[in-house]
């Protein structure tokens, strides 16, 4: 928590290193088209798990305006509520390039170590695919927001 971290702070960290700089915390479209102007290589909507601003958005209904925002310009990451296959598919389907699955991970290291870590991601990949098989899906390509909005776009 500081208020050093302002959009100048990030042009001095791209300036100040060669590798990609993405942005974790992007939660309005705001926030996103500057992301873009100020030259990260892609952003992570997060509300930080909700424990921080917990009346904020979830980051799923954040996802859409960010998508767009960015209109393809840079990779957009999910972190927060993938606990599911379906809650994957349903971050592509909105637009998401990737989505982060921190806690699921942790609870199986919890319970059962780097085989409990194995099980948590083997489930979420399983439920992915039936979730894919069910919705006539081939591949993660062919994932389209229509899946979850219900409308052909």
């Amino acid at each position: 928590m500081s208020a050093l971290l302002t959009w100048e702070f990030v042009d001095w960290l791209r300036s100040s290193t060669t590798m990609a700089v993405m942005l974790k915390g992007i939660l309005t479209s705001a926030d996103a088209r500057l992301a873009v102007e100020h030259g990260v290589r892609g952003v992570v909507v997060s509300n930080h798990g909700g424990r921080q601003l917990e009346s904020d958005r979830a980051t799923i209904d954040s996802l859409p305006e960010i998508v767009e925002a960015v209109e393809g310009r840079l990779p957009v990451l999910i972190d927060g509520g993938i606990r599911r296959g379906t809650d994957v598919f349903k971050a592509i389907a909105l637009g998401a390039a990737a989505v982060c699955v921190g806690c699921p991970p942790c609870w199986g290291l919890a319970v059962a170590g780097a085989a409990g870590v194995e099980k948590v991601l083997s489930l979420l990949q399983a439920e992915l695919v039936r979730t894919m098989q069910l919705a006539g899906r081939p591949s993660i390509g062919s994932i389209t927001r229509s899946h979850v909005t219900g409308r052909v776009e």
